[in-house]
């Protein structure tokens, strides 16, 4: 019973975090009319440190604040927060659901770089998956000359790439911290790195924008507690699935706001993808599995 109960409030955690890193992009998609992709990683640090930093203070002992590794939590700093940098900026240029559902490639770019970047073996069916997933991303982004010159679908492309290159980092070096310690300095570096262009070539944001901005820094930081403790409580393996909620609530958020209705491609490219996705995860379990028997 125990366990059915922490797996049930994982899933409801892990909806909740979808759901605040959906309206946290939206956020960022509304700031994007006066701040740059930049300038908005600066100020969702901020806000979301704001409210990590008590909440550290009052659950954990201080040495949670003691890195063992700084120099991983750099380089996943420095790879993450420039993937935060291009999904605000593939927002702002595209559809909710669209750049949602281009940042569900993540998951097929860690598989395909997974032989070259760490050694794993990647059986014909997964690859069979990879490539019916980016076929999937073919029908979202529908190729034309035309994507040079207004390469938004590349930037989204490029978000999911940084995602997927922290994952490898994450799997390759270890998770030797604990996550919230991983989160905190993955901010904080975000902060530091973003502040200078922020600080001294950005203008001060428009008042009208400031309720979003500091929309983008709350939602960001809920969605880091709720999506830590949902992964404390229950297996990642068991929760991906209900990940693949943020495209409702973008498809629903831009309805709302922006008036956008996901074309008939996007939708059917989308549910190519998810599909690959899941069929992946599903193999990858399969062979953890094996190899668990085996030893």
């Amino acid at each position: 019973m125990t366990a059915a109960r922490h797996l049930r409030r994982g899933i409801g955690l892990i909806l909740v975090a979808t759901l605040g890193i959906v309206l946290m992009n939206a956020c960022a998609k509304m700031s994007s009319l006066a701040c740059g992709p930049v300038s908005m990683v600066f100020y969702r640090g901020v806000v979301a440190l704001t409210l990590l930093v008590p909440y550290m203070l009052l659950t954990r002992p201080l040495s949670v604040f003691r890195p063992r590794r700084i120099g991983v939590h750099l380089v996943r700093a420095m790879i993450g927060n420039l993937g935060v940098a291009f999904v605000f900026w593939a927002y702002a240029l595209l559809p909710m659901a669209d750049a949602t559902a281009l940042l569900f490639a993540s998951p097929l770019f860690v598989t395909a770089l997974s032989p070259l970047l760490l050694g794993e073996r990647v059986d014909g069916s997964r690859w069979g998956a990879v490539v019916t997933g980016f076929a999937g991303i073919v029908l979202i982004t529908r190729p034309s000359p035309a994507l040079v010159s207004h390469p938004a679908a590349l930037i989204g492309l490029a978000a999911a790439l940084c995602v997927a290159l922290v994952d490898i980092t994450l799997r390759k070096l270890g998770r030797t911290d604990e996550p919230l310690t991983t989160v905190f300095y993955f901010l904080l570096i975000g902060v530091i790195l973003s502040a200078p262009l922020t600080l001294v070539t950005g203008d001060p944001p428009p008042g009208h924008l400031i309720p979003w901005l500091l929309g983008i820094g709350i939602f960001a930081g809920l969605q880091q507690l709720a999506k830590t403790t949902a992964y404390r409580l229950a297996e990642a393996s068991l929760l991906a699935p209900y990940t693949y909620t943020a495209i409702i609530w973008a498809a629903l958020a831009g309805w709302l706001l922006w008036d956008d209705i996901p074309s008939a491609p996007v939708v059917a490219g989308t549910l190519v993808v998810i599909s690959s996705n899941l069929f992946i995860a599903w193999r990858e379990a399969q062979r953890s599995s094996a190899e668990g028997g085996v030893q």
